[in-house]
């Protein structure tokens, strides 16, 4: 007897494969109906064992349109499901199914299908060949060590009919399975790598490092400079002191050496103030540019060293004016 099984489970095709060849049964396999309406369009299968749940049409739609080919249409049908409820057994009924096979309980409910579907068919159950000289005679004739290599010789050459097909079909099962498991391991890699990347820190883009260096040209930057320039300017102010105390001459006592040292004085608070304003013009410049900051320092410099060389200058005319004084006296 041969069958068409019609399922697009590859595990549910292997399994049922498996147990019907057992009984005897040929069997060919389609994995969707309409695999099996090219394969109804060669020799015809004496029943077909299909699927209920299948993508593309279901079991049910794939019965209607057997049943309008007049090839195909007295061809028994066994609806293999999952389904065990009575309004589907009676709607699988009215729709001229020939049985109903439970995936459930398919091992223990087959035998008692296959009978009668052999019956309904008029075919005998397949019985293995027996030798021409008969049972009896067999176990007669041949010893035991003979009988042994008969029935090994009867299997290896059934096994080898059915082996090869078998090993394929899972060969290709495990390869389908390892390919799915090894395209999931990476999924599941890829979206770790992914999840990690996210909660990383990211990268400082230009807008920030443009921050950054803004923030430093305008806050630590002149801050530094301003700084420094404080420092220098103690410095210069220290610097016009003694410039203005080794500058001024030591005069002697009287009206005129008072005038002098006056006019000292007042040049000396000349030059601190100028030096003063110089040096906080060239800070306040520090907020604009570096640049900027060391051109009003030099000015501020010149400034200052010409101012000493006023007081200088004044101090020595203050000076020459007390001795001719001195002298016409």
């Amino acid at each position: 007897m041969k069958i068409l099984l019609v399922d697009d489970s590859k595990s549910a095709r292997y399994a049922l494969r498996l147990q019907l060849q057992r009984h005897g049964v040929e069997v060919d396999t389609a994995e969707s109906a309409e695999a099996a309406f090219v394969k109804l369009k060669g020799a015809l299968p004496d029943a077909i064992f299909m699927d209920h749940m299948m993508p593309g049409l279901n079991g049910f739609e794939a019965l209607e349109v057997i049943r309008e080919d007049t090839r195909t249409s007295s061809i028994p049908i066994i609806m293999c499901t999952s389904h065990e409820e009575p309004e589907f057994v009676a709607q699988a009924k009215k729709k001229g199914v020939f049985g109903i096979l439970p995936k459930s309980a398919a091992p223990e409910l087959l035998p008692e299908m296959l009978e009668k579907l052999q019956g309904a068919l008029g075919v005998s159950a397949p019985e293995p060949a027996a030798p021409a000289a008969g049972k009896a005679e067999v176990a007669a004739g041949l010893s035991e060590e003979a009988i042994v290599q008969v029935v090994d010789g009867r299997l290896e050459g059934r096994l080898s009919k059915i082996l090869p097909a078998l090993i394929e079909e899972l060969r290709r099962d495990l390869s389908a399975g390892i390919l799915k498991d090894a395209h999931h391991a990476i999924e599941e890699r890829f979206a770790a790598e992914q999840a990690a990347k996210r909660k990383a820190a990211p990268l400082p883009t230009m807008a920030d490092l443009q921050a950054i260096s803004t923030r430093i040209a305008t806050e630590t930057v002149p801050d530094l400079i301003k700084r420094s320039l404080q420092a220098e300017r103690t410095q210069i102010m220290e610097l016009v002191d003694k410039h203005l105390r080794d500058a001024l001459p030591k005069a002697g006592g009287g009206h005129a050496a008072e005038q002098a040292e006056e006019i000292a004085a007042k040049a000396a608070a000349m030059a601190r103030r100028e030096s003063q304003e110089a040096v906080d013009t060239a800070i306040a410049a520090s907020h604009e540019s570096v640049q900027a900051l060391e051109v009003s320092l030099k000015k501020a410099k010149s400034t200052i060293f010409g101012l000493i060389a006023l007081a200088a200058i004044l101090g020595v005319g203050a000076a020459g004016a007390v001795f001719l004084v001195l002298s016409g006296g």
